[in-house]
């Protein structure tokens, strides 16, 4: 079969097909193989369209190729042709300039800081973010690519939104961060300059508050009914079974009908429980000094607690009834001990009142089986007025007069040289006292003070008359974690002031 029928029918390629190019080693063999062919001449080709899309931008012209009946060489029909743009495409089909890239890049990477400023913790300072290089040379390469890809026509070129990946430098942060300054405040309560009432103005605002007459006789008839269980309570604590009164309200009412319905003509000791001063001590006292009426009283509270026990063991026919108000405000581990052993005593009762929500806490198994309470619900909705009234409140002016003149009579019977020692004393505390970290002023100071005034001669004397200043609570002594002794005054500085201003010079 002749070459000029088969060559153009295996070799015409199909219309709008893409073909790979041929290396060049495969070009040469095919334009050696076609030199070689009789009566060769060389064909003007017509580009191919490849798509319908270039119709606008030239005329198609029909193929001359397959259409001769000469040999036709082989590299006119597998390679491929130069695609015409028109001059829309061309303006727009350049590459982007790089400062424009940049700028690009540089945007997108403060918006995205901004909205994580916003939302989140990160700021857009800059030190603390980078965008790695990796990134930014795969964003040049795929910008490179994107720019001469060809595009349509009437769209400009834009870089498409990506996610910046950010490298976090901890030096950078911690370094940043450290170097910010936590504002603080060292204002407390105390120092509002607020106006504060006194105790009994404020009582007097109080009992102006009225509820309701529907309030205070609902509140009466229920105070009321619990005055039927005072015999219950009598003949239960002379079986040995004491009386605990919990539930929402002052009970301090109920405890004083019942003092004074039963027990007005029996021995009976009342404790404030809410008296912050109070100490189990000066309640032992009482037992051994004002009813036993013993010139014996013992310094150890529990010699104390087996004195008592001893001589109501001799009178068998005595009942003491003892009455504590909050008994849970008496939270000490000695004073619950020695609550518990009193209550041991047969001859002994107590009827005790709690307000708090964990009192039951400060009692282990032990006490509490000592204790032998029975719990009696008497909610009377009453204001705490009593019990609040020692509070360290804001409202209430704290006036400090007993302490000034508890301070005064001491420090008159004092001799010329503890007089002036304690001076020393106060004189520091006001000058420093108002620092954030007071803790007194040191001994080997003070000697050292006392030494340059001739008030004592040794550091032994100087001992000996702190020592009367400890036994009459003026001074306390507070030992550093570095073994330093130091001495202040448990005195608000406004009553040491007034005090100084009385006894100066």
């Amino acid at each position: 079969m002749s070459d000029d029928c088969t060559e153009p029918e295996l070799l015409s390629p199909r219309r709008g097909s893409r073909h790979r190019q041929l290396s060049l080693k495969a070009q040469e063999n095919v334009s050696i193989s076609s030199r070689r062919r009789r009566g060769s001449r060389k064909l003007n080709i017509s580009p191919t369209p490849e798509s319908e899309d270039d119709s606008d931008c030239e005329i198609r012209e029909k193929p001359t190729v397959l259409h001769d009946n000469d040999y036709v060489p082989g590299d006119k029909l597998f390679t491929f042709q130069t695609r015409k743009k028109c001059e829309a495409v061309l303006q727009t089909g350049g590459k982007t300039p790089h400062a424009f890239r940049d700028k690009m890049k540089k945007d997108i990477a403060a918006k995205i800081l901004e909205e994580n400023d916003s939302s989140g913790d990160f700021s857009s300072s800059g030190s603390e973010f980078e965008v790695s290089n990796e990134q930014s040379s795969e964003e040049s390469d795929s910008s490179d690519e994107t720019s001469s890809a060809p595009q349509n026509r009437n769209i400009k070129p834009t870089l498409p939104p990506k996610n910046v990946n950010y490298t976090i430098k901890t030096d950078d942060y911690f370094s940043h961060h450290a170097s910010k300054k936590n504002v603080t405040s060292n204002h407390t309560l105390d120092k509002l300059e607020t106006p504060r009432l006194p105790q009994d103005q404020l009582h007097k605002l109080l009992s102006r508050v009225s509820l309701g007459r529907e309030h205070e006789k609902a509140t009466k008839n229920l105070i009321e009914t619990y005055y039927a269980y005072f015999d219950k309570w009598m003949y239960l604590m002379h079986e040995n079974i004491n009386i605990l009164l919990y539930g929402l309200g002052s009970k301090k009412g109920i405890l004083n009908a019942f003092h004074e319905k039963c027990l007005k003509k029996l021995p009976t000791v009342v404790v404030n429980g809410f008296f912050p001063s109070l100490s189990i001590k000066d309640v032992l006292d009482g037992i051994i000094l004002n009813l036993l009426e013993l010139k014996e009283n013992p310094s150890n509270i529990y010699e104390a607690c087996d004195l008592i026990e001893r001589e109501f063991s001799y009178i068998p026919e005595t009942h003491l009834y003892l009455i504590v108000h909050n008994i849970d405000m008496m939270r000490s581990g000695k004073a619950q001990s020695v609550f518990a052993r009193l209550a041991t005593v047969n001859n002994i009762h107590l009827i005790a009142s709690i307000d708090h929500i964990n009192a039951p806490l400060v009692w282990d198994h032990s006490k509490i089986s000592k204790f032998n309470f029975t719990w009696w619900d008497v909610t009377t909705f009453q204001r705490y007025i009593d019990e609040t009234s020692f509070e360290s409140s804001m409202m209430v002016q704290r006036t400090g007069n007993l302490a000034l003149s508890s301070l005064r009579n001491v420090f008159l019977s004092l001799t010329s040289n503890s007089k002036g020692i304690y001076l020393i004393l106060v004189k520091h505390q006001i000058e420093n006292g108002k620092k954030q970290y007071y803790q007194g002023l040191a001994f080997k100071d003070l000697y050292s003070l006392c030494r340059e005034a001739f008030l004592v001669s040794s550091d032994l004397a100087l001992r000996a008359q702190l020592t009367e200043f400890v036994d009459h609570k003026m001074v306390k002594f507070k030992r550093a974690a570095d073994g330093t002794e130091y001495l202040i005054i448990p005195i608000a500085n406004t009553l040491l002031q007034q005090f100084l201003n009385e006894h100066s010079d």
